[in-house]
């Protein structure tokens, strides 16, 4: 299998600018995000039953399990990092790259089924999380490594484009 260029673009800017290629805008209204990743994470179902799921269609690209795997941890950091933003005062967040991730994760090579399971639980897990944001929790602040700030729902917000994304990644 061809290896995947690294993917170096800060994608924490659609937050800011939106995303043209999806059509994420940035202003998304978090309220809807708990109802919105469960809705994601059943589309993944779908993509993950098809024959061709573990093919790359592209060489250079992931295949439609490596995108559903990368969700699936995608949505564990996320819920992670709110965690640590409601528990703590200006948390620096646990860094991620998804590249590196796939690669040690072997997501070329999961199981479709366990993957969607582990994303369906993942989906779960972070949505009640969300729904259960309070008022007064949504402008608490957290820190990548790099020193950009988040709050609950800035992070939110890019966490609705991860799903809205990838799903478009896949053809869902």
């Amino acid at each position: 299998m061809d290896e995947i260029t690294p993917d170096t673009r800060d994608w924490a800017e659609v937050i800011d600018g939106g995303c043209a290629e999806c059509g994420f805008t940035g202003v998304e209204d978090v309220s809807t995000a708990p109802d919105e990743i469960l809705s994601a994470a059943q589309s993944w179902e779908a993509v993950l039953s098809r024959a061709d799921a573990g093919q790359r269609a592209d060489p250079h690209r992931w295949s439609a399990l490596e995108y559903g795997a990368h969700m699936r941890d995608v949505l564990d950091l996320f819920r992670e990092r709110t965690r640590l933003m409601i528990a703590e005062e200006g948390p620096t967040l646990p860094n991620f790259d998804g590249d590196s991730v796939a690669l040690e994760s072997d997501y070329a090579h999961a199981d479709p089924a366990e993957v969607f399971a582990g994303l369906r639980s993942a989906a779960q897990g972070y949505s009640a999380q969300l729904a259960d944001v309070a008022n007064d929790e949504w402008n608490r602040k957290g820190y990548r490594a790099d020193g950009r700030e988040f709050t609950i729902t800035s992070l939110t917000r890019y966490g609705l484009h991860e799903v809205k994304h990838h799903l478009q990644d896949v053809g869902a």
